[in-house]
């Protein structure tokens, strides 16, 4: 299930999720405990320190982005460098924003479980609102999905504003997720900048998940055979996703378990190549039998991308996907 401490979840450095390069820290707990989790910023000129003998001038074209002093560390970081445009977002903002979200679609913000993750010095965050129980799926393995709402933010510019819509699968803490909510703003930091408009992937999302409920009941109805399978995985999956995701999807489909590879890549194909069983994937059924399990197996690849960036990335291309399947 989510995670309800409230803190920190930290890996080993050699395990731990990285975003563009920056730790990752995941914090759960209520939106009044992940708010003192994030970490205040503020714009500065843009200056080199003194240093003895030269002149020093300001930047007029850019600014500094610092991170003031949290928690523990006193120090002052700075985390990037933006134009004078540049029209800063605090995370801080975002939060309230989906606060104000929720408020408008009458969902009590102590209702909501959130789970924050964000890198080593806070530029970027992404911040996810489990909404109550009676939003849940249940698809009918029993295993549910929660609807869930993302944001994700950037203090340096370096990620776009995104907010958008999704569903998360509830297994233990080995969560699967597939977004497939098509409505969700994209926002660069500079001129019309509204974080409000999570107010409206909200409200759009409530209404289309409807929609979406009946199109996993649909994916449920639709069988697949894994000679139905192997084409697909050997042709649009390798070409997307590459050689060893397109191997471990066709094994996952073939027994429910994850795999590793240990053959010969030189004249061989995913479905052909030899390999190793790894770990059961949760809720994977022994052998995929229709094309919501196709997705599931799709959503625990994405979810494993070692890099948030990438994560997201992967998960955007699930419905595609599965287009090219049906």
């Amino acid at each position: 299930m989510i995670p309800r401490a409230n803190g920190a979840r930290l890996e080993n450095d050699d395990r731990r999720p990285k975003w563009l390069n920056s730790p990752v820290t995941f914090h759960a707990g209520t939106l009044t405990e992940i708010r003192k989790c994030i970490p205040a910023f503020e714009r500065r000129p843009f200056v080199l320190p003194p240093t003895g003998g030269e002149t020093l001038r300001t930047n007029g074209r850019l600014e500094t982005i610092v991170r003031l002093p949290f928690g523990e560390d006193k120090t002052v970081v700075p985390v990037g460098v933006v134009s004078k445009d540049y029209a800063l977002a605090p995370h801080t903002a975002v939060l309230d924003a989906t606060i104000e979200a929720l408020h408008g679609v009458k969902i009590a913000p102590s209702d909501v479980r959130a789970e924050l993750k964000i890198t080593e010095y806070g530029e970027r965050m992404a911040l996810s609102l489990y909404l109550p129980d009676k939003y849940q799926y249940d698809p009918g393995d029993g295993y549910p999905m929660a609807l869930r709402l993302e944001c994700i933010n950037s203090i340096d510019g370096s990620t776009r504003f995104r907010a958008l819509m999704g569903w998360f699968r509830l297994v233990c803490s080995n969560g699967l997720v597939i977004g497939v909510t098509r409505f969700d703003i994209r926002r660069r930091h500079v001129g019309e900048f509204r974080i409000h408009d999570i107010g409206e992937v909200l409200s759009s999302g409530l209404s289309e998940s409807e929609a979406e409920k009946r199109n996993f009941a649909q994916w449920r109805k639709t069988r697949i055979t894994l000679e139905q399978l192997k084409p697909w995985i050997e042709d649009d999956l390798r070409k997307d996703w590459g050689f060893k995701a397109a191997t471990r999807a066709f094994h996952i489909a073939r027994t429910g378990a994850d795999a590793e590879i240990t053959g010969q890549y030189r004249d061989s194909t995913p479905t052909t190549i030899a390999v190793r069983l790894a770990k059961r994937v949760p809720g994977a059924p022994e052998k995929a039998g229709n094309l919501y399990d196709v997705s599931q197996i799709l959503a625990w690849l994405a979810r494993d991308r070692r890099d948030l960036q990438e994560q997201m990335e992967w998960r955007e291309q699930i419905p595609a996907l599965m287009a090219s399947l049906n």
